[in-house]
């Protein structure tokens, strides 16, 4: 295949309706025709199908790369182009049409699940460098990476992501289905033992919940880390130190209208790296994906990863 500069890379996430993605599946195609883009692409069939379709693309030297789909997809595209042998992965672009339940990452650029919309973004917008963070662990003594665009998180923050993963196999893939794991998970949750080093802090605390984001949406349009800024070079990390039962009610409204960081059960900073060590059975998701992983963990946020296309 003769891969130029400007070819283009599609991956896409067909989840919802079958109706509804061939739809935008012909008004996507025919419109890229249209404008004399040129394009290959791929269809997920599974979880973690997007990281090895992406890897295999970077690794025939594309330089663009569109996704169709949510905020795992996302995330899976960018876990596969940092895992390609790419001297200056600074020099890809990626651009986004959301297709997913949540689309935290999305919500950030004002873009939406008006597929028309967005292609025309995708069309007509501009580049802007983004960050990205990236988690080391080592298992069974070997030392691994993951990459996340938009937040990861630990202690309640992950229970919830999992048992939505539990309530979607079983109800549908719905936005409102992390709300509902939310609810179902805060007030049986128990905390864990954290402790975190970085320049900027040193805290042991009882966690309830922590989440060190990028971006400042999470959960479907949730602020657990309103000021996050994806081009700042830092990461924002949020703590929720363990809670009274008031304290629980209170702090759920405020995730909402952005003003959650004023609880005084919260602790909050920015960092460009962090060491957290947890305990054993704590779990981490990654943009609402759940990594097999084991503490303690080295965060860290690279500046101007990577480029893409936003309104």
């Amino acid at each position: 295949m003769q891969v130029t500069p400007q070819h283009w890379a599609i991956i896409i996430n067909p989840k919802s309706g079958k109706r509804k993605f061939r739809q935008q599946r012909k008004y996507l195609f025919q419109t890229l025709k249209h404008a004399g883009i040129q394009f290959d692409y791929r269809v997920t069939k599974f979880a973690g199908h997007a990281v090895k379709i992406a890897k295999y693309f970077a690794d025939k030297n594309f330089q663009n790369f569109l996704i169709l789909g949510g905020d795992g997809t996302m995330s899976e595209v960018i876990n596969g182009i940092f895992s390609a042998d790419i001297k200056d992965v600074a020099l890809l672009k990626f651009a986004l049409i959301p297709r997913g339940t949540g689309n935290d990452w999305g919500r950030f650029w004002g873009l939406t699940t008006d597929y028309k919309k967005s292609i025309d973004i995708f069309l007509k917008g501009k580049v802007q460098f983004i960050d990205i963070g990236k988690v080391e662990y080592e298992m069974e003594e070997t030392k691994k990476s993951h990459f996340f665009i938009n937040s990861i998180g630990f202690g309640l923050d992950a229970a919830v992501v999992n048992l939505t993963h539990r309530l979607k196999e079983i109800f549908g893939s719905h936005s409102f289905m992390y709300t509902v794991a939310l609810l179902g998970a805060v007030f049986s949750y128990k905390p864990h033992k954290v402790r975190i080093f970085s320049d900027e802090k040193k805290l042991t605390e009882s966690m309830f919940s922590m989440n060190i984001a990028n971006g400042c949406y999470s959960g479907g349009g949730m602020k657990q880390n309103p000021k996050a800024i994806p081009y700042d070079g830092l990461l924002d990390v949020m703590l929720a130190k363990k809670p009274t039962f008031r304290d629980i009610i209170t702090a759920l409204f405020r995730l909402f209208n952005g003003k959650l960081l004023e609880h005084p059960v919260i602790e909050s900073f920015q960092a460009r790296k962090l060491l957290v060590q947890c305990d054993k059975k704590a779990l981490l998701e990654a943009d609402g994906i759940i990594v097999n992983s084991a503490s303690p963990f080295i965060i860290s946020i690279i500046p101007n990863a990577i480029q893409m296309i936003v309104p």
